[in-house]
């Protein structure tokens, strides 16, 4: 005999014909679940942004480096401090170039005084030249009555023969005299007066490239406006990649931004951001808004990240919001379809 099963208070089992229609009603319940969702998940749309990062700067803004390497020597200017263009930020190890300059301008003033006394000396040589030919001129015109009135005598039987001689030699003795002062070359002074005016160029061109190594030591603010100090002290080598001090001149503020390369092509002008800056954050946060002025084609480097840097318009709202604050913001790039946002492919 079989066994026999007994229930009390439950359902009998549906037949196989039941169960079909049961799991084909879920199934199609389902399908429309799916249906609806997918339809939903593209007609509706999700504002899309990328992220980004960067700080509060003003319209007038200078990143200042050392055009060599070198050795802090002398720092003159802290944080907060407001300067004027050119003005003497810091200054590098130059006591070799200024010992190089000292050395050039005293070669230059040796230069410029031999020329002043070689100049002076030749002056009383052309002046004493000169007095020397008014003198044998006077011999030769002298020499030249005397002979004149000899041979008048002589015609007249009242001179020898012998003095008139002696007196015409005389005169051409004068006359020899007198060409060889007026023949003399003067030019051999102009030659070295010429000689020694290239001399003293070239020891100013000197002094002057002495001059431009001990400046290039010295670290000036490019701009006028409130200079923000690095973290360097005295004694510290420096290169010319290395950010001594930020200049912030102007009244407008701006906001900079790194973008990561990836999602640069996603950023033009125009679009808006919404930022949120440090000094600002927490439970009190405060929300600031603004627009994408300039996007620099440019593409650098910090690292291994690659970045382009947007330009953004800022309005502080009335706050006190000092050059440099950082912030993190999203710039709204469009909308993207939901079933795209959800897969992470907007």
């Amino acid at each position: 005999m079989g066994d026999y099963r007994t229930t009390t208070g439950e359902a009998p089992p549906l037949p196989a014909a039941a169960r079909r229609r049961r799991i084909g009603r879920i199934s199609a319940g389902a399908a429309a679940a799916l249906a609806i969702l997918g339809a939903a998940s593209h007609v509706i749309r999700v504002p899309r942004a990328v992220r980004a990062s960067g700080y509060v700067t003003t319209e007038d803004y200078a990143e200042v480096r050392p055009a060599v390497s070198g050795a802090v020597a002398e720092i003159l200017v802290r944080t907060g401090a407001a300067v004027e263009p050119g003005a003497l930020l810091a200054r590098l190890d130059d006591v070799e170039q200024r010992a190089a300059l000292e050395e050039a301008r005293s070669q230059a003033r040796k230069a410029e005084s031999e020329r002043a006394r070689r100049e002076a000396e030749i002056a009383v040589l052309k002046q004493s030249l000169a007095d020397q030919i008014a003198i044998a001129d006077l011999r030769h015109r002298n020499a030249q009555t005397k002979h004149a009135r000899a041979r008048e005598l002589s015609e007249r039987g009242l001179a020898a023969t012998g003095h008139v001689e002696d007196v015409r030699l005389q005169e051409q003795v004068a006359a020899a005299e007198l060409e060889a002062l007026r023949t003399r070359d003067l030019a051999v002074f102009d030659r070295e007066m010429e000689g020694l005016r290239h001399e003293v160029e070239a020891r100013r061109e000197a002094a002057g490239r002495a001059e431009a190594l001990v400046r290039q030591r010295e670290v000036r603010a490019p701009i006028g406006g409130q200079a923000v100090r690095y973290d360097f002290v005295a004694g510290e080598m420096v290169k010319p990649d290395s950010v001594m001090y930020e200049i912030y001149g102007g009244s407008k503020k701006i906001l900079k931004l790194r973008i990561d390369e990836r999602h640069a092509t996603r950023v033009a002008p125009g679009q808006r951001y919404r930022a949120e800056l440090a000094s600002y954050g927490g439970l009190g946060r405060v929300w600031f808004d603004g627009r994408i002025e300039y996007l620099r084609n440019v593409i650098q480097a910090d690292g291994s990240k690659t970045y382009r840097t947007a330009y953004a318009t800022f309005d502080a709202r009335g706050l006190d919001v000092p050059p440099g604050t950082t912030a993190e913001a999203r710039i709204h790039t469009g909308r993207a379809r939901l079933w795209a946002f959800a897969l992470g492919l907007y």
